[in-house]
């Protein structure tokens, strides 16, 4: 055991095989190679990485207790610091912050999205430990389309990064490799770096980026000229590139990971990916506001969520804990952001937990992400589900790439990219298997467009409700 009460397993040697590419640290002193004496922010990046390391291998009751220890440090100062909570104590009918446990944090009020732009000045600390550093500002509209600007601390910054650090054992990514990333808000660019906290520290191979703006044709092209080891894309977008590859021929030869982020990944990505391009896929999930949230466990399906710095609950309706298997409200209250606190916010999507995890590992695991409530489909009767689309229904047909928009609660419009206009047999072919899943006979319309569009995000959504909640 180590003295924290965890087992210690990440101090176990480990044959040569099974150990992940070393970290290329950059020595600051010319004279001393090794061990590397690194600079900028890497004495405290190397420390965050050897505790981590070792903490994913406690048991899921020991990794709760820190992080309530934790969430006491925050608690305590968002009532003393941030006007927003200077009352939250009492409305959760806890006297002390030493009163935080599990069980009384449930009273705590949650924290909706538009109560962030409401009250954004109210949420923002008064003051602030030095040692946290400078203020920066994320903003975010995830598929709401609800903007949303979150100040953090440099030092907050820097904890986020962590647990990529440790991904990078998880799926055995070797910094010295060329990285590209397909995304929003973002250039056509070449970087020295992968990432400027890590300068100092570490020797990156470069980093290239690509706005996911570009057609697929353009985009695939940038990725065969490139040749990147390693590819962040949404996985909507990781999908179309691949299927454009296999289609045309041409592929890009040296890529070994994808990392998908963003939106629920299609269920055939990581089987086409080996097949088409020889590699392998893992899902992240991150929020702007907080950072990573979960990451694909190297071993398994499952998403471990990053719990030595995100604290997230899983709700129903009533505000209660969702058991193992039944999916709820996400829930999540960021434990080092001492600027502009989110202490059990609302982040819109749908998940649930599953079973602890073969692996051995006590970070908790969310089993699926089922999005958000506007991808939820309701039917006449008023009863709301996730909506079930096998994949292999559209295979019989020319489509490429569709979208379900239902505008009534009879009424859905299958929005969809292809060579030419579905034909009545196909059409009747995808109205049985829909109808048949849904469990109701909707009205199904046929709209054959160039392309579609995504979120303000990035995202792209299967399916999309437009039905007013009742």
């Amino acid at each position: 055991m180590t003295a924290d009460g965890g087992a210690g397993r990440g101090d176990v040697a480990a044959s040569p095989s099974a150990l992940p590419p070393p970290l290329p640290l950059r020595s600051s002193l010319d004279d001393i190679a090794w061990p590397a004496l690194t600079a900028g922010n890497g004495p405290l990046l190397l420390s965050l990485d050897f505790q981590l390391r070792r903490s994913q291998w406690w048991s899921t009751d020991a990794i709760a207790g820190h992080q309530m220890r934790q969430l006491r440090e925050l608690v305590g100062h968002a009532v003393r610091h941030v006007p927003f909570y200077r009352d939250h104590m009492r409305r959760a009918a806890i006297f002390t912050v030493a009163g935080v446990q599990q069980t009384s944090f449930l009273r705590w009020p949650l924290l909706a999205r538009g109560a962030v732009r409401a009250a954004a000045d109210a949420l923002q600390a008064r003051w602030l430990p030095p040692e946290h550093g400078r203020i920066d500002w994320q903003s975010t509209t995830g598929s709401t389309g609800m903007p949303v600007r979150v100040a953090s601390t440099l030092l907050d910054g820097l904890i986020r990064e962590a647990p990529m650090l440790r991904a990078f054992g998880w799926y055995g990514i070797d910094a010295r490799g060329k990285f590209a990333t397909i995304r929003p808000k973002v250039g056509r660019l070449t970087h020295a770096t992968w990432n400027p906290v890590y300068e100092g520290m570490l020797d990156t191979g470069p980093l290239v980026t690509l706005n996911i703006a570009e057609d697929i044709d353009a985009q695939l092209d940038w990725l065969c000229e490139e040749e990147p080891d390693y590819l962040l894309s949404l996985g909507s977008n990781l999908r179309s590139l691949i299927l454009r590859s296999r289609d045309t021929g041409r592929r890009p030869a040296r890529l070994k990971v994808l990392l998908s982020y963003a939106d629920q990944p299609p269920a055939d990505l990581a089987a086409l990916a080996a097949a088409t391009w020889g590699a392998a896929v893992h899902d992240l999930y991150s929020a702007a506001e907080f950072g990573p949230l979960a990451f694909q466990c190297p071993e398994h399906g499952n998403l471990h969520v990053q719990s030595e710095n995100v604290l997230v609950e899983i709700l129903d309706e009533a505000g209660a804990p969702c058991p193992p298997g039944t999916p709820g409200r996400v829930v999540v209250t960021g434990l080092h952001n001492f600027a502009m606190p989110l202490i059990r916010y609302e982040l819109g999507d749908y998940a649930s937990f599953g079973p602890a995890c073969a692996c051995g590992r006590g970070l908790p695991v969310i089993a699926s992400i089922n999005g958000r409530s506007r991808n939820m489909a309701v039917d006449p009767t008023g009863r709301r589900f996730w909506p079930m689309i096998n994949p292999s229904v559209w295979l019989s047909t020319p489509i490429e790439q569709r979208q379900l928009v239902q505008h009534a609660p009879g009424e859905i419009e299958i929005r969809y990219v292809a060579p030419r206009e579905l034909i009545a047999s196909e059409e009747a072919q995808v109205i049985e298997v829909l109808s048949r899943n849904f469990r109701h006979d909707y009205t199904f319309r046929f709209t054959r467009v160039e392309r579609l569009e995504r979120s303000a995000g990035g995202k792209f959504e299967e399916f999309v409700c437009l039905v007013a909640p009742t």
